[in-house]
This record gives C-alpha cells, structure tokens and sequence, in this order.
C-alpha cells in the first residue's frame, strides 16, 4: 500500500509524519498525533491523557514502572510521587496505563524508542 502525501504534510504515513520538522515545531501533542505507531497507540494516548495534569503524573508513573527513569536518566528517584498513587490515578488513568504497559511489554525496544522521540520533541518544542 502506498501513502499519498498532500503538500508538506504527510497523509497516513507516520513514519514520514515523525521526520516532518514543520509538524516537529508544533509542539509534541500535533507531531503525537500524526507520528505515533500503530503499537505505541495507547502509550500515546496515555501521554496526552497526562498533559492535563500537573507534571504528567500519570505518564512519569508509566515511565517509572518501565524502567525509562532510570535507565535514561540515571536517576534512582522516580519522577512522579508513589507516596500515595492512587491520589492521582482514577479508573480511567488505570485502565489507560494498564493499556500502555501492556503495548510496552509487547514491544519493549520499540516503544522505548518511541518515548525517546516524543520526549526529544517536547523538549524542543514544548507541547
């Protein structure tokens, strides 16, 4: 199957939304919404699930749990408050992060190479 691409923008396509600087520039929820893989689906939703909470604390809880915390950042202190999780995480938060840690533990590699990008746009680009 081929992708049509219309003007600058991709159609469909996420691997050539993901290189798309003008999408990049953004900010990381439009370039997430056109660049997230298929198998990372519900990890991205669960980031922008996370962007109306102060500081994503149920996206840094997914990055705790998968090891990404430490393992990228070297940090054995994790980025989101444990003291009392379920303060933060409702059953739909639940169920969204169950969702995510399951794509996770289906494709380990990719998904974390995945967070790494989405992570490197916001950084550059904010939200």
């Amino acid at each position: 199957m081929t992708t049509i691409h219309a003007g600058d923008r991709t159609s469909g396509c996420a691997e050539c939304a993901k290189n798309d600087p003008t999408l990049r520039e953004e900010g990381a929820l439009s370039w997430l919404q056109e660049a997230c893989p298929t198998y990372a689906e519900n990890v991205g939703e669960l980031y922008h699930w996370a962007s109306n909470y102060n500081n994503f604390s149920p996206f840094r809880k997914f990055l705790d749990l998968i090891g990404y915390t430490e393992e990228m950042y070297g940090e054995e202190m994790p980025l989101s408050n444990w003291e009392r999780p379920s303060f933060e995480l409702g059953y739909v938060e639940l169920a969204k992060l169950g969702e995510a840690l399951t794509e996770y533990a289906n494709r380990p590699q990719e998904v974390t190479r995945f967070i790494a990008e989405l992570l490197e746009v916001e950084q550059e680009h904010g939200l």
